[in-house]
C-alpha cells in the first residue's frame, strides 16, 4: 500500500499562463516539498505545427506528465515530501505521450523529441517553476522547497537556483548546458548539488571540470556512467551510479529541507503590527 496519493492540479503562472502539474502528497503532513523538473520531452510531435496537422488536433488534456516522472514524484512522497512535477513543456509544441520507447541511438528521429524544447524561452518556463514553488510552500509545514531536475530539467534547476525565490536547495542531474561559459558563471542563492556523467557525447568532461573549478560551493560529483544514468527505462541506466547519486541527493535534501523549523501560525499572530 502506497503512503501517498497522486493527482493533477492546474497552476497559473504570474503571466496568467495556465498549465497542469502532477502532485504526489504523503498521507502524513509534509514537512517540506520537492519540485521535480523532468528531462527532455519524451513526446513525439508532428512534423507540422499547422492547425490542419494530425498532431495539432490532439486534445490538450492528453498533455500531462509521463509515467516515469509521476513515479519519481511518488517516491519522494513516500519519503514524506510533497512532490510536484510541473508540465514545463506546455508552452512549446508537443504531441501524444509515448513514454520512454524512443532512444536517440544516432537516429534523426530522436531529435524530434528535442525540438519542442528549443524554442521555449527560459524566462517563461521560470514563471511556471515559480508557480510550482509557491504552491509547494503553501502546502508544507515549513515552506521549504527543493528542486530536483534531470537533463533539461537539471539545467532549469541550476538556473532557478540563481533567479527564483523560495528555493531552499537544488539538485541537478546531468544538466545539459549548465557547464557552458555563460551558465557556469551563475551565482546560486541556495545550496546546490550537481551530478555529472563521464559522457563525452552529450556533455564535455572538460567543461564539467571547469564548472567544478568555477563553482566550489556546489557539491559536485562525476560518475563513470552515461548521460541519463538515473532513469531506469533508458538504455543509459546505470544502477550503481543511480543508487549512489540517489543516496547523496536524499541526504542533501534532508540536510537542507527537513531541518527547517515548522511554521507556527500562532507565532505570526503574536507579531506586533507595524
Amino acid at each position: 500500500m502506497k503512503k501517498m496519493v497522486g493527482d493533477y492540479i492546474n497552476l497559473t503562472a504570474s503571466d496568467d499562463f495556465e498549465f497542469p502539474a502532477y502532485v504526489a502528497t504523503p498521507l502524513e503532513p509534509a514537512r517540506a516539498a520537492v519540485v521535480v523538473l523532468q528531462e527532455m520531452d519524451q513526446r513525439l510531435h508532428g512534423e507540422s505545427s499547422q492547425p490542419n496537422s494530425r498532431q495539432a488536433r490532439v486534445k490538450p488534456e492528453r498533455f500531462k506528465i509521463a509515467a516515469p516522472w509521476r513515479a519519481v514524484a511518488e517516491k519522494f512522497a513516500e519519503l514524506g515530501y510533497l512532490a510536484i512535477v510541473p508540465s514545463t513543456y506546455n508552452r512549446g509544441v508537443y504531441g501524444a505521450d509515448f513514454g520512454y520507447r524512443h532512444e536517440f541511438n544516432g537516429s534523426t528521429r530522436g531529435w524530434h523529441l528535442v525540438r519542442p524544447v528549443e524554442p521555449m524561452p527560459t524566462e517563461k518556463t521560470m514563471l511556471d517553476i515559480q508557480a510550482a514553488i509557491e504552491h509547494a510552500q503553501l502546502n508544507t509545514m515549513t515552506g521549504g522547497v527543493g528542486l530536483v531536475g534531470y537533463c533539461w530539467g537539471g539545467l532549469l534547476a541550476w538556473r532557478a537556483a540563481s533567479v527564483l525565490t523560495g528555493v531552499s536547495a537544488a539538485v541537478s542531474y546531468y544538466g545539459g548546458g549548465m557547464t557552458s561559459d555563460e551558465d557556469a558563471q551563475r551565482q546560486p542563492k541556495c545550496p546546490v548539488m550537481a551530478h555529472f556523467p563521464r559522457d563525452k557525447r552529450w556533455i564535455s568532461e572538460i567543461t564539467v571540470g571547469r564548472f567544478v573549478a568555477q563553482q566550489p560551493s556546489v557539491e559536485s560529483y562525476v560518475y563513470d556512467a552515461r548521460y541519463g544514468f538515473n532513469v531506469e527505462r533508458r538504455q543509459a541506466y546505470d544502477a550503481p551510479a543511480a543508487r549512489l547519486s540517489r543516496e547523496r541527493t536524499l541526504n542533501f535534501l534532508s540536510e537542507h529541507l527537513m531541518s527547517l523549523p515548522v511554521f507556527e501560525p500562532d507565532a505570526v499572530k503574536a507579531l506586533p503590527l507595524a
